[in-house]
């Protein structure tokens, strides 16, 4: 493009922005900021929740802060509710989805012919199915992760490779025990059923990857919605930023401290992140806008900030957990994965790349031993990494370069990772 003047780089947050899976792993914001540099061209990044990095280059002077602190045509923030779900199980004597105040909410709305969105970033109908004889757990056969159940087709998905199980056993593979299976956890196709139950004239619509694989379901799920075709809405992550619905003036959120239990130390920043975002969506318009979120940790710091809708507050406190710990963007990280169909060969071809490193890298460096990835498995290939840090990248990248591959594992470099789990 010749004579370039501007960039755009809208939810600058997003994860999308990343590439993950292959070589090269970049970051398409900051490749949209070079591309500004070497253009002279302005760059914007946008977006309600800044990446830690971002925000930290704006408070240092690196980039130019514009902080918008109105909403547009004069709407207002939403009013953020927190429901103890510790409190809610009591009253119910057991594991309830929807919390009283929630239920009331949805009520109150359909009365007034205004809509709603529920939030759960799980889909299908139960996470996990385990033997209640000897604890046995359905997992996928080619990934290490537990097969989720979906209702209405009444098999056992993997969520990271598509392998199906149809019908469910009647059998324990492990003690042969029958109808012994006990489903847990909840997803959107759950959370669907159970809200026809309490409310059998309530119209749903479902936005999850089970309900948006042909082509432009997307679009025509949106304008059903945006014309008033249903009452509620129910998704995953993909309702929960970008999306303008005048008449949606309530949003619950179901199990928003999920995530807060992934070992990465991004899992903060993505929980409030998210929770901000799809808070975004209520009271975009002239009518009030309430936010229910339900939590079984309501003086989590990180769903306090997220709660009040405090960006700078949770900033603060999240930036020196990051120098406390060593972690962006105090330095910068290099992810070096292995993945082979052989365990041992991934291992130990690992475990050479350290030892190499070791012996390469200048005083500095932070070299952390070779580990199973977040996911172990995926499609038959087993997965190791190396996690690598240091004030700058280059070394790194420089030794890696020239080094022999091993024609039975694959290698990735990802230079500053988004995730240091998956």
């Amino acid at each position: 493009m010749k004579n370039l003047g501007l960039i755009v780089v809208d939810e600058e947050h997003d994860s999308a922005y990343k590439q993950t899976d292959d070589t090269p792993c970049y970051h398409a914001r900051d490749a949209a900021v070079m591309r500004g540099k070497f253009s002279n061209a302005a760059v914007i990044l946008g977006s309600a929740t800044p990446s830690i990095e971002s925000y930290a280059n704006a408070l240092s002077g690196k980039y130019l802060l514009s902080a918008l602190t109105k909403r547009a045509d004069h709407a207002h923030l939403p009013a953020v509710r927190l429901i103890d779900m510790r409190r809610e199980f009591d009253k119910s004597k057991g594991f309830t989805l929807f919390s009283e105040p929630l239920l009331e909410g949805l009520k109150k709305r359909m009365e007034l012919g205004e809509q709603s969105l529920i939030f759960l970033n799980r889909r299908g109908f139960h996470t996990s199915a385990a033997c209640a004889v000897c604890s046995h757990v359905l997992n996928c056969p080619h990934c290490s992760i537990s097969l989720t159940f979906h209702k209405g087709k009444n098999i056992l998905s993997c969520h990271l490779c598509n392998y199906e199980l149809f019908p469910v056993p009647a059998k324990c593979p492990s003690c042969l025990a029958v109808d012994c299976f006990k489903f847990k956890g909840a997803g959107t196709e759950q959370v669907e059923r159970a809200l026809h139950t309490i409310f059998p004239h309530v119209r749903t619509i479902r936005l999850d990857a089970d309900t948006t694989k042909h082509k432009g379901s997307h679009d025509k799920l949106f304008k059903q919605f945006r014309a008033g075709k249903a009452d509620v809405l129910i998704g995953t992550q993909m309702i929960a930023k970008g999306l303008h619905f005048p008449s949606v003036t309530l949003v619950g959120v179901l199990n928003a401290d999920a995530a807060l239990h992934i070992p990465d130390f991004r899992a903060a920043e993505q929980v409030f992140q998210l929770i901000t975002q799809v808070s975004g969506r209520s009271g975009r318009s002239s009518l009030k806008g309430e936010v229910l979120l339900q939590t079984q940790i309501p003086d989590h710091p990180t769903i306090q900030h997220a709660a009040r809708l405090d960006y700078p507050a949770f900033f603060r406190e999240e930036i020196e957990i990051r120098k406390m710990f060593n972690f962006p963007p105090a330095c910068h990280l290099v992810k070096v994965t292995f993945t082979s169909k052989s365990v041992e060969a991934a291992l130990h071809y690992g475990q050479e790349i350290r030892s190499f490193l070791i012996s390469k890298l200048p005083p500095g460096f932070e070299i952390h031993p070779v580990i199973p990835c977040g996911y172990a498995k995926i499609k038959d290939h087993y997965r190791f990494q190396c996690l690598i840090k240091g004030e700058t990248t280059r070394p790194i990248t420089e030794i890696l370069k020239p080094i022999p591959r091993n024609p039975h594992v694959q290698l990735l470099v990802d230079v500053d990772p988004l995730s240091t789990f998956f």
